[in-house]
């Protein structure tokens, strides 16, 4: 499931590049290990992956990228956001806008809920829940500034319910809330 941006109010007037477009894409890549399933912070983070490489990627004939993100790296345990990391998200934006490449933003391992783990906390506990939308709702605030046309949101990389109405139940809910 992928979810197109949301803006403040269908009369906000875009301007740039993809302007009053829809999403729409046809090939990309996945930007794995960068600000999802990695160690790496400080500079060491911050040259992995570069301009250079988003305008490599666009040279190839890509239209989009998939940016997936772990809660761990963009907020600490209370929610506040990482600078650090949510900079580093707005330079790789700023570079695909430039280049002409849609975004797919991937939140794909929160603290309550990882694919592979036996316990997923985040199905049963309604505080995990909550969090869970307010980090989405912290990510939509930081993202309105980019066009629905050129940022899409992946709510959640595979998500694992013993029972898949939770998670409908969960979407409904969270898209309620940044819309």
């Amino acid at each position: 499931l992928i979810i197109t941006s949301c803006q403040s109010s269908k009369e906000d007037k875009q301007s740039g590049p993809f302007a009053n477009e829809s999403f729409k894409i046809m090939r990309g890549t996945n930007i794995a290990h960068w600000l999802s399933q990695s160690r790496r912070r400080g500079e060491e983070r911050a040259v992995f992956f570069t301009e250079k490489d988003v305008k490599y990627i666009d040279s190839l004939g890509f239209d989009h990228i998939r940016l997936p993100i772990d809660e761990e790296q963009m907020w600490d345990e209370a929610g506040k956001r990482n600078d650090d990391a949510f900079a580093l998200m707005k330079n790789c934006l700023d570079w695909c806008s430039t280049a002409g490449l849609r975004v797919i933003i991937d939140l794909h391992i929160l603290r309550s809920h990882h694919f592979n783990e036996a316990v997923k906390p985040l199905w049963s506990v309604p505080a995990e829940q909550d969090k869970f939308i307010a980090l989405w709702k912290d990510l939509s605030a930081f993202l309105k500034e980019y066009p629905t046309g050129m940022v899409a949101y992946e709510p959640m990389n595979e998500p694992v319910a013993d029972d898949p109405e939770q998670w409908n139940q969960l979407l409904g809910r969270l898209i309620d809330s940044i819309r």
